[in-house]
């Protein structure tokens, strides 16, 4: 089954990836404040977690808005607030590790591990709350797009982390978003969405696609 993409959704999609990480960071930049107390740079590095695990999960579901299926498809409840579940307990931890150094040398590779590892999860767990249409996978590709989410968050996290300045930070939010972005949408190519065998009735969606993604 053959989908299309709406153009415009798609750098939408892009473009809250990136603002999104941008805002994360630039919080999490006053948990290094020298005097700030402990208790500040907690709500900071929590607010950064959250902020960039409703980020990714945003991006998916604009980029999911996107798509033009030849068919009606909703989502699972349970399963698309679970994603964002993983999505920020997963960045959340990435984060802390970065920004505390509690593991010297390791702490960004490993921040970086557990982002990337918590926008695949929050991906791949968001589609299997697809309802409407099965879904088949080129596991070459789902491995590609679990590599491109570590690799590139650990690049985003040493920009951000090993030398704090403005520019440094600015230069981490970018490249987090794009691997929130180039992630996505090559665990989409990777995704073949297969017509089911019996039919299953759906209502209509209130709003448009397009609509949603906007809200």
């Amino acid at each position: 089954m053959s989908v299309m993409y709406e153009p415009v959704l798609v750098l939408l999609s892009i473009g809250v990836a990136i603002l999104g990480s941008l805002t994360a960071l630039a919080l999490t930049s006053f948990s290094d404040a020298g005097d700030a107390t402990a208790g500040q740079r907690s709500v900071a590095l929590t607010c950064g977690g959250l902020i960039m695990g409703a980020t990714i999960w945003s991006m998916h579901f604009v980029a999911m808005m996107a798509v033009d299926f030849p068919i009606v498809v909703t989502y699972n409840l349970l399963e698309t607030i679970g994603s964002i579940g993983i999505g920020i307990v997963a960045t959340g931890a990435g984060l802390y590790l970065a920004s505390s150094r509690r593991l010297g040398r390791l702490s960004i590779p490993l921040g970086g591990v557990l982002m990337g590892l918590g926008i695949a999860g929050m991906h791949y767990l968001g589609m299997s709350a697809i309802r409407g249409c099965g879904l088949g996978y080129d596991y070459g590709l789902v491995a590609a797009s679990v590599g491109i989410a570590i690799g590139a968050s650990i690049a985003a996290l040493w920009f951000a982390f090993y030398k704090r300045t403005v520019l440094m930070t600015a230069a981490g939010g970018v490249v987090q978003g794009l691997a929130i972005a180039s992630m996505h949408y090559t665990a989409m190519a990777a995704t073949y969405f297969v017509p089911l065998g019996v039919d299953v009735q759906i209502g209509a969606p209130v709003f448009s696609q397009a609509r949603m993604a906007y809200m």
